[in-house]
C-alpha cells in the first residue's frame, strides 16, 4: 500500500515538495488561506537569483547558481528572461565597495557588462553593471502549479489549518510553513529554531516609460529595488529599511493587530499603513525620476530568515528530520525549492 504523506503550506516549496512525492506517494498539499501561492511566495522581488545580489555569502552564490537553473528546468513557462537587470554600488554607505564587487564577479566567473539604465543620479552611484538574470511570471508560476498539482493527483485542501492531530493521521508529514514552521512542532520544542521576523511590506507602482522593462537593484546596504512585476506594466519595490514595518526574533513572529488584515491579502489599493512615501523618498536620492510613480496599492507578508547572519546576508534552505515521521523544510531563495523537495523525497523514500 502507498504512503499517505501531506505537505503543509501551499507557497512554492510545499508545492514543489508535493509533485516530487506523488509520483511515489497519495500527497495531500494543504493550506490555510483560500489559495495556494499567497503568502512569502508571492510577496517578493520574483528574481531567479544568480548571486549577484550577495556578495559576502559564497555559499549562497553556489546555492543560487545551482537552483536557478534546476528551477527553469521544472517550470520554464513560468520564466521571463527578457528583463534588463542592473546592479548597482552606492558612492555611500555600501557594506561592499565597487572594486570588491567586481572582483566578486570575477570570482565566480558572474557575466556582466558596464551600463548604466539612464536613470540613475550618477553623482550617488560608484558601479553600475548590467547582468542576464531571470523573472518569474507569478501569474503563470500560479497556473502552472494548479495544472501540475491536478495531473499529479494532489488533493489540495484550501482553508485548512493544520494542527498537531494531523501529524498523526499520515505515514510522514512535511511541514513547508515558512514563517510558521515552528507551529506544529509544540510536542518537540528542542527541534525549534529562533528566526529572524519581519513583516513587509512591498509597494506595486506605476513608473515612466524610461523604466520599461529594467530591474534596478542598489547595493549593498539600506538601499532598494525596483522589478516589473512579472508581465504587466506595474513595477514592485523593495527596500532594506523601509519594507519592514515589524521586526523580532524568537520561535514565533509578533504580528500587531492593525497588520493581521493586511497580510497574504494580495495587493491592497489605498492601504490604512504604508510607508509608501519612505519609499520613494529614499530612491529619489538614487532616481529622482522616481517621485514620478503612482502607488498601484502594497503587499504584506510575513519574512523568516536565520538571525544573526547581518554580516554575510546568507540565504539558504535546511531541511530537517524531526523524527521518523516529520521532516520540516525551511525556505532560502525562491529557485531552491527543486533542491529542498529533492531532498525531502530522499529522505522519505529511505522509510
Amino acid at each position: 500500500m502507498k504512503k499517505r504523506i501531506a505537505v503543509i503550506g501551499g507557497g512554492i516549496y510545499g508545492i514543489t515538495a508535493a509533485l516530487y512525492l506523488a509520483d511515489k506517494y497519495i500527497v495531500d498539499l494543504i493550506e490555510m488561506q483560500d489559495d495556494i501561492l499567497t503568502s512569502a511566495s508571492a510577496v517578493n522581488q520574483l528574481r531567479l537569483h544568480k548571486g549577484y545580489h550577495y556578495p559576502r555569502s559564497p555559499e549562497t552564490v553556489i546555492s543560487s547558481l545551482k537552483s536557478t537553473e534546476e528551477f527553469k528546468k521544472e517550470y520554464p513557462d513560468a520564466v521571463i528572461d527578457s528583463i534588463e537587470r542592473f546592479y548597482c554600488i552606492a558612492k555611500e554607505n555600501s557594506l561592499t565597495p565597487a572594486d570588491k564587487f567586481i572582483r566578486f564577479l570575477e570570482q565566480f566567473s558572474l557575466e556582466f557588462s558596464y551600463k548604466n539604465p539612464g536613470v540613475i543620479d550618477k553623482k550617488t552611484i560608484d558601479l553600475c553593471i548590467k547582468v542576464k538574470e531571470s523573472s518569474i511570471d507569478p501569474e503563470i508560476l500560479y497556473r502552472t502549479c494548479w495544472e501540475r498539482l491536478k495531473g499529479k493527483n494532489v488533493r489540495v485542501l484550501l482553508n485548512k489549518k493544520a494542527n498537531s492531530s494531523y501529524l498523526n493521521l499520515y505515514d510522514h508529514t512535511v511541514i513547508c510553513t515558512y514563517a510558521s514552521i515552528n507551529n506544529l512542532l509544540s510536542r518537540y520544542k528542542t527541534k525549534r529554531r529562533r528566526y529572524k521576523y519581519q513583516l513587509c511590506e512591498k509597494i506595486i507602482v506605476e513608473l515612466p516609460n524610461k523604466f520599461k522593462n529594467k530591474s534596478i537593484i542598489i547595493m549593498d546596504g539600506p538601499f532598494f529595488c525596483i522589478d516589473p512585476y512579472g508581465k504587466s506594466s506595474c513595477f514592485l519595490m523593495g527596500n532594506v529599511v523601509h519594507a519592514v514595518h515589524q521586526m523580532n526574533v524568537g520561535i514565533h513572529p509578533v504580528i500587531p493587530n492593525k497588520y493581521k488584515t493586511l497580510l497574504n491579502a494580495k495587493i491592497i489599493k489605498n492601504p490604512p499603513i504604508t510607508n509608501y512615501q519612505s519609499f520613494i523618498d529614499s530612491a529619489a536620492i538614487f532616481i529622482p525620476m522616481i517621485k514620478k510613480a503612482r502607488h498601484v496599492g502594497s503587499m504584506y507578508t510575513i519574512r523568516a530568515v536565520l538571525p544573526n547572519k547581518e554580516a554575510t546576508d546568507e540565504r539558504l534552505h535546511h531541511v530537517q528530520q524531526i523524527n521518523r515521521k516529520i521532516t520540516t523544510v525551511f525556505a532560502g531563495k525562491i529557485a531552491n525549492c527543486i533542491e529542498s523537495a529533492k531532498e525531502v523525497r530522499k529522505i522519505i523514500d529511505s522509510k
